[in-house]
């Protein structure tokens, strides 16, 4: 598996610890706004990986520097929000994966200000996407949509999740 925008790497470490995935950590190194992950995630990540034994990879944000179905399955955790084309991010997921994909995202409305105080980030691209939006994305990658389970976190501010869990293909939606 890999874990696409890794951040802290608590995802991955979880899933090792708990359920023995072998997971790689890949992520972006952090602009100049990103106050959070140079102070806490980065050095958290690198923590987590050499106890868990994760790989740890850096790269452009652009082309996934791993080879077409190098991971059955990618996880793109509260990353596409933060990207200037998150279509071209979950194009290289897709390309990468050679069976699932699953997104982690906002599908309600978020404040942009409570998202860059969660993430100490600053001058970051915040996007904000609905359901209907994230469905014709994963539609225009070539994905299909196995399964959608929604919540709703409360940090001070009520934020609606959905992680969609999509197959490559044209795999019908259960």
């Amino acid at each position: 598996m890999c874990d696409l925008g890794a951040g802290s790497g608590h995802t991955a470490a979880l899933l090792r610890l708990w359920h023995g995935f072998h997971v790689t950590l890949l992520d972006v190194p952090p602009h100049p706004g990103a106050f959070g992950q140079r102070w806490i995630a980065q050095p958290i990540a690198a923590l987590l990986a050499q106890k868990y034994s994760l790989p740890r990879h850096s790269y452009d944000g652009h082309s996934v520097p791993f080879p077409d179905d190098s991971f059955d399955t990618v996880l793109l955790a509260f990353v596409l929000h933060h990207c200037p084309d998150p279509e071209r991010v979950l194009r290289e997921a897709v390309r990468v994966s050679r069976r699932r994909v699953l997104v982690l995202e906002d599908t309600g409305s978020q404040s942009h200000w409570a998202d860059a105080l969660m993430n100490l980030e600053w001058n970051h691209p915040q996007q904000e996407h609905t359901r209907a939006e994230w469905l014709a994305l994963f539609a225009a990658c070539g994905l299909s949509v196995q399964h959608e389970q929604d919540w709703t976190s409360h940090y001070g501010v009520r934020v609606a999740h959905t992680l969609f869990v999509l197959e490559k293909g044209d795999g019908g939606r259960r």
